[in-house]
């Protein structure tokens, strides 16, 4: 009698494999229904690097200051507690585990780092998918310069925010102002925030009080944090814009511009940052309170996975809303005829949005998959992953920008069906 032998797939050498990854992406990205668009997100981040430049900028700021942090808890913390430096591991190699490597060579993956940080790059990829509606990078911590240039009113903008708002909102105007002056204060002060006990050389009570109260001040320079980055996300839609329209402009210009556009998305702007405010800041906030401990599991873990799951409910409101952002941008309308007119948007055009979700998916998951496991490879902690480190802000930036430029002319060539409601100036195509 035969015993019956199972089946398994034959195993593919890894320059096949490869090769066929390859001939399906570019398949892919030659046949589906928005190419035409991502070819001309391209050509219009190549006319206008500072579409990238502007996002390399930000994320850069961002590694630079993550960097600091880990030098100053390396000097701060006591030896073995705190983040390690070494200028390389030891150069060795194996013929045999050249994709691994081991612990003692200059290139290591640990056991199952593949499948481990596939799954991780998941969450982050929907996020960045959702910022190409939203907001594509962080702004800290360059947003507490961004915060000491609109408090000293610099070039005139806060005034040209100041009259958007009250012509758009009237009394509600200063109220929001008064909001946003508020919040630009804690955005000033929050690179020192968690230092400021060690430097003002506070007692323990004091010192506990004041890291209890450091999430409301995180909390506040979140909101400028996000107002500012919006500001900045329009600008660069608007950019994309002009090179769509063949609008020519000037920096001085585009700025005021994009800060009158945000009065418009600003009722958007305050639904979002109140999602984010229940959802994830409200929890961080309350879970330093005794009176407030008991909501919340007391494990680490489990208050970790309440996180997530509310970034990807978050994420999910964003991708579902999609147009929400650009529509109240391009037509001065208001939060219920920009809902209607993104239920007709996902009417009309619901198969080609949908391959541009996946695209955009795709190319963010497939980057933070790479740029991760180069990182682990190399370690954190060597000269190689600091360099790194440095690097990935810009290669995200770049892919960003082509996105988020694919994303306005995807926009643009089937909103020429749309019958506008005004005769506003992106109406008439004319900026400036």
């Amino acid at each position: 009698m035969s015993v019956p032998v199972a089946f398994t797939l034959p195993s593919l050498p890894l320059p096949g494999m490869i090769v066929g990854a390859l001939f399906g992406y570019f398949l892919v990205l030659l046949t589906n229904p928005v190419r035409a668009n991502l070819r001309d997100g391209w050509r219009c981040v190549q006319r206008y690097s500072a579409l990238w430049l502007v996002l390399g900028a930000l994320g850069f700021a961002y590694a630079l200051f993550q960097l600091a942090l880990r030098v100053y808890f390396h000097r701060v913390l006591p030896a073995g507690e705190g983040p390690t430096f070494v200028w390389a591991r030891a150069a060795w190699g194996d013929p045999q585990r050249w994709l691994s490597g081991s612990p003692e060579s200059m290139w290591y993956l640990p056991p199952g780092s593949s499948r481990e940080v596939a799954l991780q790059s998941a969450l982050p990829a929907l996020e960045s998918v959702a910022g190409i509606f939203n907001l594509l990078v962080a702004t800290f911590p360059l947003s507490a310069f961004a915060a000491f240039v609109f408090l000293i009113n610099w070039e005139g903008h806060q005034a040209v925010l100041v009259r958007a708002l009250r012509q758009r909102f009237g009394f509600w105007g200063w109220v929001l102002h008064g909001g946003i002056f508020v919040a630009a204060l804690a955005a000033l002060t929050k690179p020192l925030l968690y230092a400021a006990p060690l430097l003002l050389g506070l007692s323990a009570d004091a010192a506990a009080a004041w890291f209890r109260w450091a999430p409301v001040a995180e909390w506040l320079s979140f909101l400028f944090e996000y107002f500012s980055g919006v500001c900045v996300q329009l600008g660069l839609i608007l950019i994309a814009f002009c090179w769509v329209r063949g609008i020519s402009f000037t920096r001085q210009h585009l700025i005021d511009f994009a800060i009158r556009r945000l009065s418009f998305v600003v009722r958007w702007a305050l639904l979002v940052m109140g999602l984010s405010t229940i959802l994830i800041h409200l929890p961080l906030i309350l879970k330093n309170f005794t009176t407030f401990q008991s909501i919340f599991p007391p494990e680490e873990a489990a208050f970790d996975l309440r996180w997530k799951i509310a970034r990807a409910f978050l994420t999910v409101v964003l991708l579902v809303f999609a147009t929400m952002q650009i529509t109240l941008t391009f037509h001065s309308e208001t939060l219920g005829r920009a809902l209607r007119d993104h239920g007709r948007f996902v009417t009309r055009n619901g198969w080609s949005l949908l391959w541009f979700f996946i695209l955009a998916g795709l190319h963010f998951y497939l980057l933070r998959v790479m740029t991760t496991l180069v990182l682990r490879g190399l370690g954190e902690g060597t000269a190689l992953g600091v360099v790194w480190s440095l690097v990935v802000p810009w290669l995200h930036a770049l892919v960003a920008a082509w996105l988020l430029a694919s994303w306005v002319c995807f926009y643009k060539s089937v909103d020429t069906m749309r019958v506008p409601r005004s005769s506003g100036p992106l109406e008439q195509g004319v900026l400036f």
